[in-house]
């Protein structure tokens, strides 16, 4: 399709003054306040991140949707590099020619979705960008540290993150049933029965969702599949697909199992080094996230200890509907808090660590709904030894405090966020 083309199909609102319903989709997350604010206040690029389906493109069409209210439509360009690779000014001239306006000189917002697609995107951002202050610019794309590493590497001090997660379970009971929570609390307990099916789905176009099969399909198909046999592809050129599924289906089948790449070399009969690439790969792209051994001094850290887990639970079940309600638990808290580290040494284990700056805080986290004295001790044993403030357990029963150690309930943690539960401000 020709790039004049493609625009015109794309820029609707630049004929209506408005964008489709449909694109724009009624609910709102939160995280949109948050973007539309840098996009008003601030120069710096901003750069959508995140998993497939996640929402990126939608919240863009929502950005579009309310600066209409505010600028021209006219003076709002929209491109997808699913329709070709053009080069970024390029798209501009084109622009230009269809609605006259001098994007040199005039006030515009470049939307660009699926950057990642288009070779040597960078530079051409920041020149754009250092060159011609008129021009604001959203960007996003599905290669995530594709995408978060360009971005460093070529709009360092230029250029706004912002990761777009998966569904809160608010979100999700938000979307699902039309209802906008203000006051989680109270909805506490519809939220907790809601739990087991969020798991499953928390996808956007998911939550009304109920058939198992579709769920399960979509996911498997729209984000697992498309990125090993598209993303990948693209990124890296030269890939061996059959392996990168072969490595998913182990990780996905023992969420938090141990890494050995000599093992695996030899059950997959692949030489170490390519294991080795697709397995950064597969992290490179978020379907799995790698958690090291923890040491107060990261110099000390063991690669022999790394633990892998599907970037999201919902990622796996798909591939093994069974997986134990400890193990979705562990992975669900891992994603959800960012956590990059957890401890072992000899028999002893703590499940996660969230480190902020030189703040330690080890949890340990069960599926049980009560609360027994060996669940304590391995954390005890962390704060003891480590001198930390505090140590937590996450599980399904009433919030507790044992001395250093606070018993909290998962579900309050994943409805109100950590910080608040702690401090009682739920």
């Amino acid at each position: 399709m020709e790039v004049e083309e493609a625009l015109n199909l794309l820029n609707g609102w630049w004929a209506t003054g408005k964008v489709k319903k449909e694109l724009v989709k009624e609910y709102r997350r939160p995280i949109f306040e948050e973007v539309y604010n840098k996009l008003t206040k601030y120069k710096e690029v901003i750069v959508l991140t995140g998993l497939r389906r996640v929402g990126k493109s939608t919240i863009m069409y929502q950005l579009i949707d309310e600066l209409s209210k505010k600028v021209n439509p006219l003076n709002i360009i929209y491109f997808t590099f699913d329709y070709g690779s053009a080069e970024i000014a390029s798209i501009l001239n084109e622009y230009q020619k269809i609605t006259g306006i001098d994007w040199k000189k005039d006030k515009i917002y470049l939307f660009l979705d699926e950057i990642q697609i288009l070779d040597n995107w960078g530079p051409q951002v920041k020149l754009l960008y250092d060159s011609l202050p008129n021009i604001t610019f959203v960007i996003s794309g599905s290669a995530s540290l594709q995408l978060e590493k360009r971005a460093m590497d070529s709009l360092a001090g230029r250029h706004f993150l912002v990761d777009i997660p998966v569904l809160s379970l608010v979100e999700y009971y938000s979307l699902k049933h039309d209802k906008e929570i203000n006051n989680p609390k109270v909805y506490e307990d519809s939220l907790g029965i809601e739990f087991d099916a969020y798991v499953k789905k928390p996808f956007p176009e998911l939550a009304k969702i109920d058939d198992q099969k579709i769920i399960y399909e979509y996911i498997h198909e729209s984000v697992v599949a498309k990125i090993i046999s598209q993303d990948l592809i693209k990124e890296f050129g030269k890939i061996d697909i059959t392996l990168l599924n072969s490595l998913a289906e182990v990780f996905f089948s023992d969420p938090g199992m141990i890494l050995n790449v000599d093992s695996l070399s030899k059950s997959l009969a692949k030489r170490k080094q390519e294991v080795e690439r697709h397995i950064y790969m597969l992290e490179f792209s978020k379907l799995i996230r790698i958690i090291k051994n923890y040491r107060p001094s990261t110099l000390s850290e063991s690669r022999k200890l790394r633990r892998v887990y599907p970037y999201d639970i919902s990622l796996a079940l798909p591939q093994n509907p069974s997986i134990e309600k400890g193990k979705v638990l562990e992975t669900l808290i891992i994603s959800r808090l960012g956590i990059r580290r957890y401890w072992r040494e000899g028999q002893r284990e703590v499940d996660a660590l969230l480190i902020d700056r030189k703040k330690v805080i080890p949890i340990e986290i069960k599926a049980s709904e009560t609360l027994k004295g060996e669940d304590l001790r391995t954390v005890e044993y962390f704060v003891n030894r480590f001198k930390t403030e505090e140590g937590i357990l996450l599980y399904n029963g009433k919030l507790v405090n044992a001395g250093k150690i606070r018993a909290l309930n998962v579900k309050q943690v994943l409805i109100y966020g950590l910080g608040k539960v702690i401090s009682g401000k739920t």
